[in-house]
């Protein structure tokens, strides 16, 4: 029997126990294969289902009944009837794929098919497998990249 992912609609969670992918926040929209949650840094990134491992339920979130103090998302939740769907429906935006580590991307998803997206990165063509993509973000902004540059130079200027 698998996991029935619309009993958590409403609910803070964490998706994953730790790494790059593991993510808090409120799970706002559910698909066949898919789990959207929400949260005030990253906004609205799309789980695959396929690939978490874990999920974990905040026991103080079960006990409230007050209306959630977290602002609402700003972007619009896409829907779709399955990930593969959800991919297409983010054709021509700028997204994020993957949280972090090595295998994160962020550009404009040019194609999608089935079987991979292919993201504009920089200059670059880069075509990433849908079954490897484990979750993913759409209208997310170089900022972390770039507050990271700022970051080095101040160490930098501070030596």
């Amino acid at each position: 029997m698998a996991f029935d992912y619309l009993t958590l609609v409403g609910k803070q969670v964490r998706l994953d126990r730790g790494g790059p992918e593991s993510r808090q926040g409120r799970v706002v929209s559910v698909g066949s294969d898919y789990v959207v949650i929400y949260n005030e840094k990253d906004g609205l990134v799309y789980y695959n289902t396929q690939h978490l491992k874990s999920m974990t339920q905040n026991t103080k979130d079960i006990m409230d009944v007050l209306e959630p103090t977290e602002p609402q998302p700003v972007l619009k939740i896409m829907q779709a009837e399955n990930f593969v769907g959800l991919l297409a429906g983010m054709k021509n935006l700028w997204c994020q794929v993957n949280r972090g580590g090595h295998e994160s991307v962020q550009g404009v998803v040019s194609e999608t098919t089935p079987e991979y997206i292919t993201m504009v990165v920089n200059h670059e063509l880069v075509t990433i497998f849908t079954f490897h993509i484990k979750s993913i973000s759409y209208g997310v902004k170089k900022e972390n990249q770039d507050e990271k540059k700022e970051q080095k130079q101040d160490n930098n200027e501070k030596k």
